[in-house]
C-alpha cells in the first residue's frame, strides 16, 4: 500500500505513517503541515515519533 498524504492528514495514523517508505524530505512536509518542531539533522525516526504524538492527541 502506498502512502496517501491526503487521507493521513485527515486521520493521523502511526501505523500507516511506519509503515511506508517515506522520504526525510516527504516527512518534514508532514511535521511542517502539523506545526511539529524539528531539526533538519533529526533522523526521520526522531519526526515520525513527534508525529505521531501529535495523533495521538
Amino acid at each position: 500500500m502506498s502512502f496517501d498524504l491526503g487521507r493521513f492528514v485527515v486521520n493521523p495514523s502511526m501505523e500507516e505513517l511506519g509503515l511506508s517508505s517515506l522520504q526525510k524530505s516527504e516527512i518534514l512536509k508532514i511535521a511542517k503541515h502539523f506545526g511539529i518542531e524539528y531539526q533538519s539533522s533529526m533522523r526521520k525516526v526522531e519526526i515520525k515519533r513527534g508525529i505521531g504524538e501529535m495523533s495521538r492527541q
